[in-house]
């Protein structure tokens, strides 16, 4: 059994990447690049820029440069123009990526159920309010001292 909180939060965030890519093989995304479709998806089309994904994932430019790149080379997304700003552009998913939606959908809630299945409900229901407890602590300390 692992005592070190960071050691095993690094695990099973190993684990947890590992996963999505199997499951996410099939329809050619890695992990990063699904967690960056989603949240375009999510949003209303053409409303973030590259440095709103960088902030809201906490990554780095070139990475973020690097997954919109494959994103664009494999049709998902699409640069335009920022309306209120010429000097940015605004990246939107494109019909190919909303096509997936359902099937990216299927790959979330299959991750989500691999870490049910080693938790009870309550289990998972504990983890999540204490997951939320760290988020939260880590907003209030940058709220505090960012």
């Amino acid at each position: 059994m692992i005592s070190n909180i960071s050691v095993a939060v690094r695990l099973v965030n190993i684990h947890f990447d590992k996963w999505a890519n199997e499951l996410l093989e099939p329809v050619g995304l890695s992990h990063a690049q699904f967690k960056v479709l989603n949240l375009l998806l999510a949003r209303d089309p053409f409303s973030l820029r590259q440095v709103d994904i960088e902030d809201f994932f906490q990554i780095s430019n070139p990475t973020v440069t690097g997954i919109l790149r494959s994103l664009e080379e494999k049709g998902m997304i699409e640069k335009r123009a920022n309306p209120s700003d010429g000097r940015s552009k605004v990246i939107g998913a494109t019909e190919k990526a909303e096509a997936m939606r359902e099937d990216l959908h299927r790959t979330e809630r299959a991750l989500s159920d691999r870490i049910r299945r080693a938790l009870s409900a309550e289990e998972c229901e504990e983890f999540l309010a204490l997951l939320n407890k760290i988020i939260d602590s880590e907003l209030t300390e940058e709220e505090q001292f960012g």
